[in-house]
Formats: C-alpha cells, sequence, structure tokens
C-alpha cells in the first residue's frame, strides 16, 4: 500500500511538472510553435510519456484552463460569502476577478489560443469540457444572484438563471475584447461592464 501511494505521488508530481512546463511553453514560444516534443524534451521524459497523459497538446491546454479555474472559483465563491450590497458592484468584481486571475495565470496571447480551440473544437472534448467549465461559472452568478433574492434586493419574480446566464454573458463579452486587444487593459474593461450594467438597470427600473 506505502508503495502504492509513492507510486501515486510521483505521477501526481511528474503530471505538475509537466503542466508547468507547458505552461511556460506557451507563454514564450505561443501555442502553435510548441510542440509535445518540446514539452517532453525541457522536462526530461519521453513524447509518450506526455501523450499518455494528456493525449494531445490540446488536452494539455485544456488541463491549465481546468488548474486554472479551480483557483478561480474559489476567488469567486469568498467574494460572493462577503454578500456585496449592490448587483452592479457585484457583477463588475466577478468579472474583475476573472480577468486578474487569468492574467496572473497566463498571457492574453495564450488565452487567445484557448478561446480558438474552444471554438475551433467545440464539438470535441476540448469543447465540451470548457462548456461545462462555463457552465461552473454561471451557476456560480446563478448562486450570487440568489443570494441578492434571499436578500430581497432582487425580486423573487425575477428568473434567476435566465438573469444569470444573460450577466455571464455580457462580462464574457467583455472578456473576450480584454483578451483580444493588448492595448485593452482592466481598468478600461471594467469601467466599460460597469456601463453596460447601469444602463441595464436603468432600462428596467424606468
Amino acid at each position: 500500500m506505502a508503495s502504492m501511494g509513492l507510486r501515486e505521488r510521483q505521477k501526481a508530481s511528474r503530471r505538475e511538472r509537466i503542466l508547468e512546463i507547458a505552461k511556460t511553453r506557451f507563454q514564450t514560444d505561443g501555442y502553435t510553435a510548441t510542440t509535445i516534443e518540446l514539452i517532453a524534451k525541457d522536462a526530461d521524459i519521453s513524447a509518450v510519456t506526455v501523450y499518455n497523459y494528456f493525449d494531445s497538446k490540446a488536452g494539455l491546454l485544456l488541463a491549465l484552463v481546468s488548474e486554472s479555474d479551480q483557483l478561480l472559483i474559489r476567488q469567486l465563491k469568498t467574494m460572493i460569502a462577503r454578500k456585496p450590497a449592490n448587483l452592479v458592484d457585484a457583477v463588475a468584481s466577478f468579472g474583475q476577478i476573472l480577468r486578474r486571475h487569468a492574467m496572473s495565470y497566463l498571457t492574453k496571447s495564450t488565452w487567445r489560443e484557448v478561446l480558438s480551440a474552444s471554438i475551433n473544437e467545440g464539438s470535441s472534448d476540448f469543447g465540451r469540457t470548457y462548456l461545462e467549465l462555463d457552465n461552473v461559472l454561471i451557476e456560480l452568478m446563478h448562486a450570487m444572484i440568489v443570494e441578492f433574492q434571499e436578500r430581497e434586493l432582487i425580486p423573487a419574480s425575477v428568473d434567476s438563471a435566465a438573469l444569470a446566464d444573460c450577466l455571464f454573458s455580457l462580462q464574457n463579452i467583455r472578456f473576450f475584447q480584454f483578451i483580444a486587444d493588448d492595448n485593452r487593459d482592466d481598468e478600461d474593461i471594467d469601467r466599460r461592464l460597469r456601463r453596460d450594467l447601469e444602463s441595464l438597470k436603468a432600462v428596467f427600473s424606468a
């Protein structure tokens, strides 16, 4: 049993090393120029070993996104637990946490590769898994809206699931703009998203 535990730890350690090397390669050389063979060489293992862990280069990229999302989810849950008093501020904070976390984990150019792969491989395992990760974030937005309803800050008659989907999509559009343009910074996107939200609030409050 002890021996099996050691093998599992070694396997997990090797997997993390491959991910760290892949992350560095994607950021410095770009997704297209990076090959499994280069990653394997940096890790001092065979390319076959990398394939055994991740199946493909897209699988490696998806594993990095999945790892990133687990950290992001914890940050979002912490923000929601603080019970923000204003929905505009809450959704803007949601988007800001997402953007800042994204930049702390991968470069804009690598995120562009992620988004491109999620579209181009929409019907593949990559596309489906990426969509599942997005659905987790939508559920967090939904939980935040339900919490607002419980505090009677949003009418109970509002379809919380539909609103969560709408607001997540809105901030996601601004996230795409942020990733697509190296000249757009976090403050610019935060200002634009807040303007979007305030405009919607004004329309439905009229």
